[in-house]
């Protein structure tokens, strides 16, 4: 159900020796991030070297006061100092009296006093607090203070009172001083800092993870909860040098999470060497208001120029839009257009229509609702555009972001990450690269399609210039028999390709799966340290092979279906159009194997999802879970809070076989009755036991027998699915009965 993942405890090393040594440098360490803060930390990075990958890993946790009920943006940004300077034009005024700087002052440099009324001792005189004057009188440094003086309230009226505390009248206290404000001109000046987008991710709805909350505890959570989310940051390691500055800018209101950031530099050379990196728009991740699209093209993201320079040969544009507010977070179907020289070179559609898939699950608040390009509690997904045919070096370049045209019905606004790269020529040009590991995989983000135990999907890359059309992938378990896939295809240089492998031999002796990729376009690989990963994973669990799929529906029982597929991808057994509000216990006999099992739930909100009840359009509440009928026992529960789909892989080991000598000693039926259930035998003279049990397991009715036949009358129970376990001494046997006395 939920992927717990404890914090990896990663040393510090800044020593470089060969090629594909691994440093990793620390610049979070659990820090709070609470109240809408930029959570800032230096971080010591190698001061030289060439890296083939840089990783930033982000391990999300629960802030020490506990985890916010709501879901917020996280940007990690890189604060680049470039070393230039700028000015604003400021005025430095004369004086200040208690921090302020008013047009004129009047005040007294001897003591004032008020006069009070006291019952006991009649008039009594109380002294003002002394003022802080301080005075700038410095022409080459107009902010510096010259004096520090101590003045006293002046000009003010003090009232008189007679003998018996009545006030009669009143006396002015005037100011001996009077000082008229006056201002230098004078500059401050600053270093600019761009900051860049590192990546970003949005916080889930952390009510289960907060132990403070009352349903915590109940969902597979604990204080240790963490999830890491990580990035691939190489195309920024030559900001990433020496002493950087890294904000890990919160935007919540409410408690907070902390972070974890380490950087894993691995050394080598990267398919392409950035030289420089520009904001095309606003600095960092900025909110963009949209209005409407003439508004937003005309003042938010217009065209604009950028310089490019001579000695660059290739460059990609990255942007990451995210939706807020009540109509930018929830319209669907905005895409959004790039344009470079007026040429358009890419657009998406900025809405993710999986959430309820999410790896963090379930989470308190509505974390199953599809957004404008976020889930809560998923990384935010980066567009990259490849853009080097429409780019001359040395050239001035136009680029121009659109929108598609909608009118929102409320707030709407995006925050865009928008970063122009430029790169030398290809390091390579035949190399392809084996990006990730899907499956198996103990990756935080991939926990709902794991453990696996049938056909591995890793994602592979063309890190090289030429096409890659062809290649040979090796795989196995570490220690166990290797196989080897041939793949085809058309990547174009930088694109990426999930490919999925055939079925895995699980001979190896350790849980890791390795894979490697050779002979691209049937050539020799320019760039082999990239050509191999592995990745520990965890079994699946191993079951009997005959037991019940048991789902009560919720009110809406047709969003449902399941079905189990074997190794190949064959469906063995599948079940839909359920009936609302009612209880299906299916039987599911396999034979040895692998399979997989997936529920769907068209509606996305699983068996219960709190939101329904609580605007007064209750969804029922439902439950899935596997039984074993022999036993009449619940040896798998599944959450009902799921959102869309639960895929959840099992292996069946050392089948048992239904022996034709049971089928034959007895006959029960009928199946489905209004009563009566007839038990006959061909085993006279020997003792029988039957036992009647209900749908949950609870034992209704015992009996024993010697003759050969016999039968019992369930019309004193309710209608519904109930089991017969007839046992013998050396048998037993198992039937579902559906009784139903209308």
């Amino acid at each position: 159900m939920i992927r717990l993942i404890f914090a990896l405890c990663l040393s510090v090393s800044i020593a470089f020796a060969d090629t594909g040594d691994t440093t990793t440098i620390q610049v979070h360490n659990n820090v709070d991030m609470t109240w809408y803060g930029h959570y800032k930390k230096w971080g010591e990075f190698p001061s030289g070297g060439s890296f083939r990958k840089v990783l930033m890993h982000f391990d999300m946790g629960c802030a020490s006061s506990g985890c916010s009920g709501w879901d917020y943006d996280v940007h990690i940004l890189l604060r680049n100092r470039t070393n230039k300077l700028d000015s604003n034009l400021v005025l430095a005024p004369s004086y200040s009296l208690d921090g302020s700087s008013l047009d004129s002052i009047m005040f007294s440099y001897t003591p004032t006093f008020i006069n009070v009324w006291d019952s006991i001792i009649g008039v009594n005189n109380v002294a003002n607090d002394s003022l802080t004057l301080i005075l700038y009188n410095d022409n080459y440094d107009p902010f510096l203070a010259t004096d520090t003086q101590y003045v006293y309230l002046a000009n003010y009226y003090n009232i008189v009172y007679d003998s018996l505390g009545f006030a009669i009248d009143s006396a002015y206290v005037a100011s001996d001083t009077t000082m008229y404000l006056n201002y230098t001109d004078t500059y401050d000046v600053y270093e600019i800092i761009e900051d860049f987008e590192l990546g970003r991710a949005i916080t889930p709805y952390g009510t289960y993870m907060n132990p403070a909350n009352g349903s915590y505890g109940t969902n597979g959570y604990n204080e240790n909860w963490k999830h890491r989310y990580t990035y691939d940051v190489t195309d920024f390691q030559h900001l990433l040098k020496d002493s950087v500055e890294i904000d890990a800018f919160y935007s919540g209101w409410s408690s907070g999470f902390s972070v974890t950031l380490n950087f894993e530099f691995i050394e080598g050379t990267p398919p392409r060497t950035p030289i420089i990196l520009s904001n095309i728009y606003k600095n960092g991740a900025a909110r963009y208001a949209y209005n409407n699209s003439t508004d937003f093209e005309a003042n938010q993201m217009p065209e604009v120029k950028v310089a490019t320079s001579p000695n660059a040969s290739s460059f990609k544009l990255q942007f990451v839009p995210t939706g807020h507010g009540a109509a930018g977070e929830f319209t669907p179907n905005v895409s959004y257009i790039a344009k470079i020289n007026g040429s358009v070179v890419g657009g998406e559609t900025m809405w993710k229509d999986d959430c309820g898939f999410n790896a963090i699950w379930p989470q308190g608040g509505t974390w199953i609702f599809n957004r404008a390009n976020w889930c809560p509690g998923e990384a935010v997904p980066i567009f990259n555009h490849e853009i080097t045919p429409y780019i001359t070096a040395g050239d001035s370049a136009t680029f121009d972001i659109n929108f598609s045209s909608f009118n929102p019905s409320d707030d709407a606004s995006y925050s865009c990450a928008v970063h122009l790269f430029q790169y030398k020529q290809p390091n390579f040009n035949l190399d392809a690269e084996v990006l990730d590991i899907i499956s198996p995989s103990l990756k935080d983000q991939y926990s709902r399609l794991n453990p696996i135990c049938s056909k591995p999907i890793i994602k592979i890359r063309n890190s090289g210039a030429e096409v890659l059309t062809s290649l040979t992938i090796e795989y196995g378990i570490e220690g166990g028999t290797m196989q080897t896939q041939q793949w085809t295809g058309n990547l174009k240089f930088m694109q990426e390709e999930e490919v999925t492998l055939g079925n895995l031999i699980y001979d190896g002796n350790k849980n890791t799966f390795e894979v490697s990729v050779s002979n691209p376009n049937g050539l020799t690989d320019m760039h082999q340290e990239n050509d191999f990963m592995s990745s520990d994973f965890e079994e699946v669990p191993v079951y009997k092979n005959q037991f019940l799929v048991r789902l009560k529906t919720n009110n809406y029982g047709g969003q449902n279906s399941w079905k189990i597929e074997n190794s190949e991808g064959e469906i063995v057994y599948s079940k839909s159009n359920f009936a609302s509000n009612t209880l299906n216990a299916d039987t599911v006999i396999l034979g040895n194997g692998c399979f997989t099992f997936t529920l769907d739930d068209t509606g996305g909100d699983g068996l219960d999802f709190w939101y329904w009840d609580n605007i007064g359009q209750p969804d029922g509440t439902g439950f899935i879970n596997f039984m074993y009928y022999d036993t009449i026992s619940v040896f798998k529960t599944f959450h009902k809070d799921f959102g869309s789909r639960i895929v959840h892989s099992f292996r069946v080991q050392n089948a048992t076989a239904i022996e034709e000598n049971i089928i034959d000693e007895f006959e029960i039926y009928p199946n489905q009755t209004k009563g009566l259930v007839n038990i006959k035998s061909n085993i006279p003279g020997k003792e029988k036991s039957l036992q009647l049990f209900d749908i949950n397991g609870k034992l209704l009715l015992q009996k024993k027998w010697y003759d050969r036949d016999t039968h019992i009358n369930l019309s004193n129970i309710s209608n519904g699915i109930y089991f017969i376990k007839i046992t013998t001494s050396t048998t037993f046997r198992t039937v579902k009965i559906i009784f139903n006395s209308y």
